[in-house]
């Protein structure tokens, strides 16, 4: 992911595009709805931030002006976004601008290194003659003489939403949940409309916790039943019903 310095801004200007994941997940879409695709993602590399919750405020951000074009930005917040206290995010998205920013940060590392480098000992003369009035910046040995990398250190602000932003992919893998299974469940949960928030997860892992389940065993039970939520008291009822009819849903 590039970025360039405009008008004393720094703004991203490339991110990573699959263009076989891509048509694949969206060829069901219009040509309003791809539209509206594509520019939210536009918006949300550019900014780095959730899109507002508030549609009206979403519409504004990507120009789309008649109620067909705020249609199709409502459907695709609902089919490629999750919902949280942040506003819509994008797991994917978010995963490349996390990827982008880790390796900003080993190139910051690596210019500081290249920059902080130890002053000779004594009595060694320097493999090139330095000049002492000279007033060249790349000759100062300091890491802030020259920019290491092409982004500025974030500022508190920007930390602070970094930090805050909810990744329901993130949080599940943490929590030892299969990357795969953890789409499924997401992909199942934005189709009932159901917002993967840290709340929603945490409660599904304390009702699994009741029906001596981990997270992971409760996601899969949840994939396999096409529930959006987990209740322990689900799975008694299930297990009494197959007690009960054991020869319930053979073909």
């Amino acid at each position: 992911m590039g970025r360039r310095l405009q008008k004393d801004a720094w703004i991203v200007n490339y991110y990573p595009f699959h263009i076989g994941d891509y048509l694949s997940a969206t060829r069901h879409l219009s040509w309003e709805e791809d539209a509206a695709y594509r520019r939210l993602l536009d918006t949300y590399y550019t900014t780095e931030k959730p899109i507002p919750n508030d549609l009206r405020a979403a519409c504004r951000l990507v120009l789309a002006t008649t109620e067909t074009q705020r249609e199709a930005v409502r459907v695709v917040l609902d089919e490629f976004f999750s919902l949280t206290e942040s506003g819509w995010i994008n797991e994917r998205a978010d995963r490349e601008i996390d990827a982008m920013r880790e390796k900003q940060e080993k190139q910051r590392a690596k210019a500081n290194k290249r920059w902080h480098k130890p002053v000779g000992e004594h009595g060694i003369a320097p493999v090139m003659p330095q000049h002492e009035n000279s007033c060249s910046v790349a000759q100062e040995n300091r890491a802030d003489a020259m920019p290491p990398t092409p982004t500025p250190t974030p500022t508190p602000t920007e930390e602070k939403e970094k930090h805050t932003r909810f990744a329901p992919l993130v949080f599940l893998k943490a929590h030892g949940v299969d990357e795969k299974l953890a789409g499924d469940w997401l992909t199942l949960r934005r189709a009932k409309k159901l917002p993967a928030t840290e709340t929603a997860i945490q409660g599904i892992e304390s009702e699994a916790a009741k029906a001596g389940m981990d997270l992971s065993k409760a996601i899969t039970e949840c994939c396999h039943r096409g529930w959006g939520g987990f209740k322990a008291e689900w799975m008694k009822i299930s297990q009494e019903q197959q007690q009960s009819n054991p020869f319930a849903g053979a073909v």
